[in-house]
């Protein structure tokens, strides 16, 4: 991953690169939160280490400016800072900071910080890339589109009626529920298979086309396991 490091001071943010650069990462470092926001701008970062006390921007209007600016692409921030009080916490946390590293840093520390960050991050994409896949669909079929979001919320709420159903209740957890929730625009995933002269057909289908349009859920049911082998 590729994260950047902002501090002020040479010395920290040599530790600090070498530290994660252990672990395999790609460091960027910037001086100051106004160059932070100048490497954001430029290249696509999804984690930051940034000290509280800096000068021209610190770390609290850094997270501000984040939170602000970039708002298509999430940034895990992890906050370095000698401040230990709940007060501060909380100021942190308003800000847009995702955790805090304290000072002296426990490089131990540093890297589980890291790693929770990568977690958190890899669900975020894994969603995304369900959505976008359903959504090719949906650019092939024009009438798929809201019955994508139809069907997430029918799943949804056919979950929660289950859950209260005594004997299918300790089968349907919170995670089992989201992860149908997710996933269950997939099911027209097919239809990227279909030629335009069926899928877009204005009339009724002939026996032929339907024969043809009926395999999409094959060709569907075999996307997610070819994904998986790959």
């Amino acid at each position: 991953m590729k994260i950047l490091v902002v501090d002020d001071d040479e010395i920290s943010l040599a530790l600090l690169s070498h530290t994660l650069g252990e672990d395999g990462h790609e460091v960027v470092t910037a001086p100051d939160g106004v160059s932070a926001l100048k490497k954001l701008s430029e290249s696509s970062i999804r984690m930051m280490i940034t000290d509280w006390m800096m000068p021209r921007l610190d770390g609290l209007e850094l997270c501000r400016r984040i939170r602000s600016q970039f708002t298509s692409q999430y940034v895990y921030v992890i906050m370095l800072t000698s401040r230990k009080g709940t007060e501060d916490a909380i100021r942190g946390l308003s800000a847009g900071a995702d955790e805090f590293v304290g000072k002296p840093i426990d490089p131990t520390e540093l890297k589980i910080r890291v790693r929770t960050g990568e977690r958190i991050l890899s669900l975020e994409s894994r969603h995304v890339a369900i959505f976008g896949m359903a959504k090719l669909a949906e650019s092939r079929d024009p009438e798929t589109g809201m019955h994508l979001e139809r069907i997430r919320e029918y799943t949804r709420a056919l979950c929660r009626r289950l859950a209260e159903v005594e004997s299918v209740a300790g089968q349907i957890s919170h995670d089992f529920a989201e992860t149908l929730f997710l996933t269950s625009p997939l099911h027209d995933i097919g239809k990227v298979g279909i030629p335009d002269a069926i899928l877009l057909k204005p009339g009724r289908l002939n026996d032929r086309e339907f024969q043809v349009m009926k395999t999409h859920t094959l060709i569907g049911g075999e996307t997610p396991g070819a994904a998986a082998r790959e």
